[in-house]
């Protein structure tokens, strides 16, 4: 019997072309979204970026639209051509015991003029939470794990293996959190990321939920005070 029914969708869109949110009921804008208050790339990890993003981009699409498929109950999900991060994703032990609430959900903060879509929101029957969840694209577990040995890894005992999480989330999922709570009154009991590689799936340990809220409110007024600076 399922405990939850997903959330109903907000009047929120984006436009893709400038990653822009609009309130379709006020007709506002939002200024700014998640990912550009969270990030601190330098501009040469942006041209990077830039420079591969016919790599990252069309599988990061692909492989959130079929957890969204799966998450919806979609029995004939189209993995294209990246099966190898698709199949060890949906294939996770945690799915086994997870009730979706919210998928590819988009939200905002109107005080603030962020807008964001959180990848997934859900209870789990198992340890009896809310879980709010961001999935995570990278290529070769191999090749990843040969850049971050020298910053020290961990084992994982249930996987048998060495890694170490590519970087931190929280600033982003606390986003999500402060949405949750204004749109819906919701809080999550955890936070989680899940990285999908070629041929692995890692859920990381979790992310305490004040952490998240702590991390995105010490992001916001460090953007906020670059606004006002310039």
């Amino acid at each position: 019997m399922k405990t939850f029914q997903l959330l109903k969708p907000l009047p929120i869109v984006r436009s893709e072309s400038e990653h822009k949110y609009l309130n379709t009921e006020t007709k506002q804008w939002m200024s700014y979204s998640t990912t550009e208050v969270c990030s601190e790339l330098t501009e040469e990890a942006k041209e990077n970026i830039e420079k591969y993003r016919l790599t990252w981009q069309p599988r990061g699409e692909t492989v959130h639209e079929c957890l969204q498929e799966k998450m919806l109950g979609s029995g004939d999900i189209d993995m294209g051509e990246y099966q190898a991060w698709v199949e060890p994703l949906l294939s996770h032990e945690l799915f086994t015991h997870f009730e979706p609430m919210a998928v590819e959900l988009m939200m905002s903060i109107p005080d603030k003029l962020v807008g964001g879509q959180l990848d997934l929101l859900g209870y789990d029957t198992k340890t009896k939470q809310i879980r709010l969840i961001d999935l995570k694209t990278k290529g070769k577990y191999s090749y990843d794990i040969k850049k971050r040995k020298k910053d020290g890894l961990i084992y994982l005992e249930d996987m048998d293996m060495y890694w170490k999480e590519p970087y931190l989330t929280d600033k982003q999922l606390g986003c999500y959190v402060q949405m949750l709570k204004i749109n819906y009154d919701i809080v999550p009991d955890v936070c989680n990321t899940i990285w999908a590689y070629e041929g692995k799936c890692i859920l990381n340990n979790d992310q305490p939920t004040k952490r998240c809220e702590a991390a995105w409110q010490e992001a916001w007024e460090k953007f906020e005070a670059k606004q006002e600076l310039f």
